[in-house]
């Protein structure tokens, strides 16, 4: 159940940012994405309010966090063709080693 909570946050992260950069653009209806990426952003803290209480709360902020912006930032970067540098990309692997190892060593029921 963790897993599929995580994913559903996750994907509506992916979704508000998305919203965010397109209305960022020109010709975009920036109210339109403004408030697309709020109802998303906003609503996708019930998932993280859910996983605090299924979880010990700082493994849920280190996945919920750590996973939305590895997330952002491959969804940015496919959907807006930015490349991220060498230098980036170990970044992002170290925030994914990082996941890993709180996952490892972190309890995974609530207090």
């Amino acid at each position: 159940m963790n897993t599929l909570l995580l994913a559903i946050f996750w994907t509506m992260q992916v979704i508000a940012n998305l919203f965010f950069k397109y209305g960022s653009g020109e010709q975009s209806p920036k109210v339109a994405c403004f408030i697309l990426g709020n109802v998303f952003g906003a609503s996708s803290i019930w998932f993280m309010m859910k996983l605090y209480g299924r979880m010990n709360p700082n493994l849920a902020m280190a996945l919920a966090g750590g996973g939305s912006f590895l997330c952002v930032q491959i969804a940015l970067s496919a959907v807006f063709h930015s490349r991220p540098t060498q230098l980036q990309w170990i970044g992002f692997a170290a925030v994914a080693v990082g996941m890993a190892v709180a996952s490892i060593a972190g309890k995974p029921d609530a207090e």
